[in-house]
């Protein structure tokens, strides 16, 4: 395959998948519509430093993906694509910035490889289905090492002083998007990077002086910014949301540490279908004898990466106060390009166990269809579509991991994926099969290739299957309930923390009032300043709301549904929607025959899970 066209491949395989999938589904409740709506505030309010959700002062983040989302909705309107476009775009460039990385220091194939590991990964695909950076960040440490690497082994077409200050630029940027990591992490590696390859007496050709000034022309404005416009920011944002949130001291504790073991293994996940050639990419691991002044570029690149991936990967080993399962993020661009070279390498010395690790992932192809189709097949008798009745609900607790709404799942709840399971299972039977047969007749870009195209085509049924068990974690189809009644003077009120329903208030465009979940939030610091607007209400103020002229909307998630109810007033409460295990409920009848609360109760008409039968 030639250059221009393995780009082209590369370019046109992850904009199929991250574009492709971007439109749908609608944006999920917690930090997905909640983020969204940090970035339509900048543009509603035209304040591009102090940062708001739902009218309160947002002070956790760092502000260059929200930034980026308010322009992609100046530009193309406002919506789940548009919110998902910036990220998307990320990891497009992301796929040709680990090519271009392992291109440069190893070979065609190997760059070319990484770049399908990248674009084809499970968790690459998994976590930027949410507003959070993490893409965008691991663009900037690509680049920053490359920039760096090719300066300082004088391989690169710029001089090594653009090198060094785009290097610096990077590192800025990363500062913007994800905090102090992107200064400690990038500095750290390449610390032990000088340290390994025993370049300390070069550090005046890293130009400090300038690089240093250039990472702050660019880092520093915006923090002094934010301070100078909301005093106690400095404390918030770094002390509570970085050092007590590694000590696991953060207040309000919103997340919980992934079992260490178990973050390690979940890596297999993140990595699948290439983790089976994780043996390949170890064996890269420069020896020992190499290291120092001496090394060829090739050889300082594998230590880099080795470095980078390493200390990232220790680093959140011993953070056990806050590890949520994509931590390591930042770490998966150098364990791409690894992948990517000791599969590549492989195959041109025609490695005797790589045929064997193909076949092992056919087998593991062949058994995930199996899984797949008994449970489509335990599931035929199930006749209803209704996700709520569907799932087993946990304790509030449990859903402070990222990935525990897989944990709802029960073999029932396939009754609502059989399109989507019987799709993803004909892709594992048949994609790895023709991949190992391919494999075994020597054919191995072919293979390799096919694996890639499977991955595709299964995050297609993927996407499809998270748009059947959206319901559960987005409560657009609850707004839209309740648009066609919302008049002027109406109030929409979410019981609890703000993140259960935030798809509410994005999709309704209303400010929404927040009963009984101020303390104990992410919005709790924020609502001491003195400008902020009427949010927060207690039980008195939402019953002289409730009896007022006005209607109001009322939303309550499954989790809370026992609490909201014993405090609301059974005869003048009418249930409007019910959506995922979440409510709507509205103090008039706004349409003929809606349920009376009281009636319900009294019929029993909630069931275990809370459900309205």
């Amino acid at each position: 395959m030639s250059r221009k066209l393995s780009i082209v491949f590369l370019l046109l395989l992850s904009a199929i998948i991250y574009l492709g999938t971007a439109t749908k589904p609608a944006l999920l409740d917690d930090a997905d519509a909640a983020h969204a709506l940090v970035s339509r505030e900048m543009l509603q309010r035209g304040d591009w430093v102090v940062m708001y959700e739902n009218g309160i002062r947002y002070l956790e983040k760092a502000p260059l993906h929200f930034w980026m989302v308010a322009v992609s909705y100046k530009l193309f309107g406002q919506g789940a694509f548009q919110t998902r476009l910036p990220l998307d775009l990320s990891i497009i460039g992301l796929v040709l910035m680990v090519c271009v990385f392992g291109r440069h220091f190893f070979g065609e194939r190997e760059g070319f490889y990484a770049g399908l590991v990248i674009a084809t990964s499970v968790g690459m695909f998994l976590f930027t289905r949410v507003m959070i950076p993490e893409a965008i960040f691991a663009l900037e440490m690509t680049a920053c090492f490359y920039l760096f690497l090719s300066a300082w082994t004088k391989t690169g077409s710029i001089s090594p002083r653009l090198g060094y200050w785009g290097a610096s630029a990077c590192m800025a940027l990363a500062v913007l998007t994800l905090g102090l990591v992107g200064i400690l992490f990038p500095l750290g590696i390449l610390f032990f990077f000088v340290l390994f390859t025993r370049g300390w007496n070069r550090w005046r050709e890293a130009r400090l002086f300038s690089s240093a000034l250039i990472f702050l022309i660019i880092a520093v404005p915006w923090h002094l910014l934010a301070e100078h416009r909301s005093p106690g920011f400095f404390w918030s944002y770094f002390i509570n949301e970085h050092f007590k949130r590694a000590l696991g001291t953060r207040y309000p504790p919103d997340y919980e540490a992934t079992p260490l073991l178990l973050w390690w293994a979940l890596h297999l996940l993140w990595f699948f279908p290439w983790s089976f050639f994780v043996g390949y990419a170890l064996r890269e691991f420069p020896s020992l004898r190499t290291w120092g002044r001496n090394m060829e570029p090739a050889q300082q690149a594998r230590l880099l990466l080795f470095i980078w991936a390493g200390l990232i990967l220790v680093f959140f080993s011993f953070t056990s106060g806050s590890r949520m399962e994509y931590y390591s993020f930042g770490a998966w661009p150098a364990i791409a390009i690894l992948l990517g070279l000791g599969l590549a390498r492989a195959e041109t010395s025609h490695a005797k166990w790589l045929t064997r690790l193909q076949a092992a992932l056919a087998v593991t192809g062949l058994l995930a269809a199996a899984c797949l189709a008994t449970l489509v097949r335990l599931s035929m008798q199930v006749h209803t579509r209704d996700v709520a009745s569907l799932i087993q609900y946990h304790s509030e607790d449990t859903y402070r991991l990222s990935m525990a709404h897989i944990l709802d799942l029960t073999p029932q709840t396939f009754a609502i994926f059989h399109g989507p399971a019987i799709m993803a299972a004909i892709v594992f039977l048949f994609g790895f099969g023709i991949a190992w047969i391919l494999r075994r007749k020597q054919k191995s870009l072919a293979s390799t290739l096919t694996i890639a195209l499977a991955m595709m085509i299964f995050y297609f049924a993927a996407n499809w299957a998270f748009q059947r068990f959206s319901p559960r974690m987005s409560s657009r189809q609850l707004a839209a309930a309740i648009s066609p009644y919302l008049r002027p003077h109406d109030q929409i009120v979410q019981y609890g923390d703000f993140n259960y329903g935030s798809s509410i208030a994005y999709y309704t465009f209303r400010h929404d009032l927040i009963w009984n979940g101020c303390t104990g939030t992410n919005l709790e610091f924020g609502s001491k300043y003195p400008d902020v607007p009427l949010t927060f209400i207690d039980d008195q103020q939402f019953t002289a709301l409730w009896n007022g002229p006005n209607r109001i909307f009322l939303f309550v998630p499954e989790e809370l549904r026992k609490q909201a109810l014993s405090r609301l007033q059974p005869n003048s409460t009418y249930l409007l929607a019910e959506s995922g295990g979440k409510y709507i409920f509205v103090n008039g009848p706004v349409r003929a025959n809606l349920p009376l609360l009281a009636t319900l109760l009294s019929q029993h008409k909630f069931d275990a899970n809370g459900a309205v039968e």
